[in-house]
């Protein structure tokens, strides 16, 4: 696992985040469920940027520096979430992006977008705080669960998978 402060340029960094977080024009769409459907607090808003071999959104154009940045050679997916603020810390469930079995050339990067009590933990037990640009990359046979913050309005992450 290797984490990044600082991952990218400040500036680009910053307009990535205004079109996120503080814009209008940003589409997020409702899923019932993080990790399983149906418990209670355990929803998100997601947007695909990219999935199915090509881009699934005109937004996907605004992440192309960060797949240069990772040096990603091919891309699996880009998804978006964002987790709605909770009055405690809810941890979702541990999962693997890319149910790939035995696949150690798969890669996950976990790009924060805003900072807050969140986190991403391993099933190792490793905590990786929610900070704004900051970027964990890892194995993605590695099981990790997302979770909600109580001290922002909501949590912004990119996920992306790709070799």
């Amino acid at each position: 696992m290797k984490v990044i402060d600082n991952f990218l340029n400040q500036d680009y960094f910053n307009e990535l985040k205004d079109l996120m977080i503080t814009s209008r024009s940003f589409p997020w769409y409702y899923n019932d469920g993080v990790v399983e459907d149906g418990e209670q607090y355990n929803y998100q808003f997601t947007h695909v940027l990219y999935g199915n071999t090509e881009p699934m959104s005109r937004f996907y154009d605004a992440m192309k520096p960060c797949v240069v940045k990772l040096d990603a050679l091919s891309l699996i997916r880009i998804k978006a979430n964002l987790v709605p603020q909770h009055h405690e810390i809810i941890e979702h469930g541990f999962h693997v992006d890319i149910a790939e079995e035995k696949n150690n050339h798969i890669k996950t990067a976990i790009l924060y977008m805003n900072t807050n009590d969140g986190y991403t933990l391993f099933e190792d037990g490793s905590k990786v705080e929610s900070v704004e640009n900051r970027v964990v990359i890892f194995d993605s046979s590695i099981k990790h669960t997302g979770t909600t913050c109580t001290d922002q309005k909501l949590r912004v992450v990119v996920n992306f998978n790709y070799f």
